[in-house]
């Protein structure tokens, strides 16, 4: 049997029996969307950063690096700057709210906070959430599907239907405790290879000076400073950095640990293990222009390429078991929150009287049925990895970034302002980019929808 495919099904063997092991803790909605709010920091560092990450770091960020050069370090700056902010001010006020109105969702969370009785809120807050997520699980299953084709050199739709019930089967079997203590795993493993990978090549091509002299003599640029200047900056720095207030993937974690006092330690687990991530992963798209040296390949497939030209194939194969480290922890936290927000806020909002029992079962169909829909999805989607990304990301940020932001810190929000913020940043976010402006979606759905929200409260208070 192939070294590759011996080192996958490994791979694949460890996750399912974390899953099993976790299957006794999962008999309640609470254990399966938050585990009990039972994690130690560790766990809740590397799962929240491994949320966020997924195959955009190995294929779509160190393509974007391979094809654009150094100027997109300014998006990997942006992502550490935002996601430190969130970890210091989202997290602790999110931990202890989001338990004292005992909600396991942010819907739920919103709803509660601002008083929402007639339960308007949280019903379009679920319905936008399962929209985006369902755009973003499809990301994923895209990077999968190309992981494979580039490979194995499997059929692409072989790659994603695979993707897809790997995944079902991993959150039927153990919910969140399976998801984050698996994250922790995939975490360590991914920051490993993705460091491994841009220091053995460094080591081929003879050290910096002979890679400098090979770039020199390229068109990709080594400077920092993009020659679009200091707009383009702001651009990379806020088009991501901004979404993660609105990621509820990343935040259900801060919902998840155990010990608030805790946080702190969190954020310096979670924040060294960002930059050092990224970090490599620039090193790999600018390496990469160096060790393919003028030749046509994928942007996209330059992790994946240097891996098998560099390795054998036992080593390989586990190496590139770090994308799927990467595609899988995003994925199934991400299916784990949309599935929360049909069984936990949609279910017993629009059916009264429901049994645990029954709730726990539209939990599991939910997951089958969005995972389905993000395949079929996957299967017509013709954009880059990286563009697929950014549409979901920015969906999420720009609808639920300002409403999580004003929700921790005043009471003065209220429901009215709370639905024209979701819409202005959802509808913004879904329709900007038609414009071609060169403006990410991101940064005018942020604040229109802030003012928004600020606007249509102020009217209620007044």
């Amino acid at each position: 049997m192939n070294q590759i495919v011996i080192s996958f099904i490994v791979y694949f063997a460890a996750l399912l029996l974390t899953g099993f092991y976790f299957l006794k803790k999962n008999r309640s909605e609470k254990s399966f969307l938050v585990a009990n709010r039972s994690l130690n920091y560790w766990v809740t560092a590397i799962s929240a950063q491994t949320s966020d990450m997924g195959s955009w770091l190995f294929l779509g960020y160190t393509g974007a690096v391979f094809a654009n050069g150094l100027s997109e370090a300014w998006t990997a700056i942006g992502l550490v700057v935002f996601m430190y902010l969130n970890w210091h001010f989202v997290a602790p006020k999110l931990r202890e709210q989001s338990e004292e109105y005992k909600a396991f969702t942010l819907s739920g969370y919103f709803a509660k906070r601002i008083n929402d009785k007639s339960n308007k809120v949280k019903i379009l807050s679920a319905i936008i959430s399962v929209l985006f997520f369902t755009i973003y699980l499809s990301s994923g299953l895209i990077g999968l599907g190309r992981f494979f084709e580039s490979a194995f050199n499997m059929n692409y739709y072989t790659g994603i239907t695979l993707g897809t019930f790997v995944t079902i089967a991993y959150i039927l079997i153990g919910g969140f405790f399976a998801v984050a203590w698996c994250n922790l795993f995939q975490g360590i493993f991914l920051l490993a290879m993705i460091i491994l990978v841009p220091a053995v090549a460094l080591s081929n091509l003879g050290g910096i000076s002979a890679i400098s002299t090979i770039l020199h003599n390229t068109n990709v640029s080594t400077n920092l400073i993009p020659e679009t200047g200091f707009l383009k900056i702001i651009f990379l720095t806020l088009c991501w950095g901004l979404g993660y207030f609105g990621q509820t993937h990343i935040l259900v974690n801060f919902m998840s640990i155990k010990n608030p006092n805790e946080i702190k330690k969190a954020t310096f687990v979670g924040i060294t293990w960002q930059i050092l991530v990224l970090a490599a992963a620039i090193a790999i798209g600018i390496i990469g222009v160096a060790y393919f040296n003028g030749s046509s390949i994928n942007p996209e497939h330059v992790f994946v390429l240097m891996v098998k030209d560099m390795f054998s194939n036992l080593v390989a194969g586990f190496a590139l078991c770090a994308i799927l480290a990467a595609t899988l922890s995003t994925i199934n936290t991400q299916l784990v929150v949309a599935v929360g927000n049909i069984a936990q806020d949609l279910y017993p909002t629009l059916v009264k009287n429901v049994s645990i029992k029954s709730q726990m079962l539209v939990t599991r169909i939910a997951t089958f049925v969005i995972a389905i829909i993000a395949m079929l999805i996957a299967f017509v989607n013709s954009s880059s990895l990286y563009n697929s990304v950014l549409y979901a990301w920015s969906g999420l940020g720009a609808a639920f970034g300002p409403l999580l932001l004003l929700s921790l810190y005043t009471k003065r929000v209220t429901p009215n302002g709370a639905i024209a913020g979701i819409l202005t940043g959802t509808l913004i976010s879904i329709f900007w980019p038609l414009l071609n402006s060169g403006i990410p979606q991101l940064v005018p759905g942020f604040f229109v929808s802030l003012l928004m929200i600020l606007f249509i409260s102020g009217l209620k208070s007044r």
